[in-house]
């Protein structure tokens, strides 16, 4: 991973999300402005944030703290976080400018991005692993659990998020 992927990809998932908000607010994609999500999926929807805050972004920004002088750990978590503040900030501006529904759409690019994006970081890591030491295993743990919640996460946004958008 290195800064022209990661902004190649910020600045094509900013293009596609303003051209998909024009689109959705003039009513030329089949996507309603607004997620109908039932009583159930948004009580989920709410620990699941919390568990996103947790998960997504405490825990990988410890691990960034802690590793700042592994050069490669840090670049993996760095870029990272990186992407996610992005995402967090594309999401708060473009659902309140085009529409709500909007966050589908960029949570499902950047989630798609995100999981590739970690398992190059761990197919990177441990291609230059010189030890097995424990703060390796920590580190490998750490991915793998961030993979698994945003695959998790991109299923839900396929299975509920996308069906609860589409207006077909």
């Amino acid at each position: 991973m290195n800064w022209k992927t990661v902004l190649s990809f910020i600045v094509s998932a900013t293009l596609l999300t303003l051209l998909s908000g024009w689109l959705i607010r003039t009513n030329l994609l089949p996507i309603q402005s607004e997620i109908n999500y039932s009583e159930a999926e948004r009580s989920f929807l709410q620990i699941w944030i919390q568990v996103a805050i947790i998960v997504g972004l405490l825990l990988p920004g410890i691990a960034f703290l802690i590793e700042i002088r592994r050069p490669r750990v840090r670049s993996v978590f760095g870029f990272y976080l990186l992407v996610l503040a992005v995402q967090i900030v594309t999401e708060q501006i473009c659902s309140h400018v085009f529409s709500h529904s909007l966050v589908v759409v960029i949570g499902t690019l950047y989630t798609v991005f995100r999981t590739w994006q970690l398992w190059q970081g761990y197919q990177e890591l441990r291609m230059s692993a010189q030890s097995g030491s424990d703060r390796d295993q920590v580190v490998y743990g750490l991915l793998w659990l961030l993979l698994f919640f945003w695959s998790a996460n991109l299923i839900f946004l396929l299975v509920v998020g996308w069906l609860r958008i589409l207006s077909l």
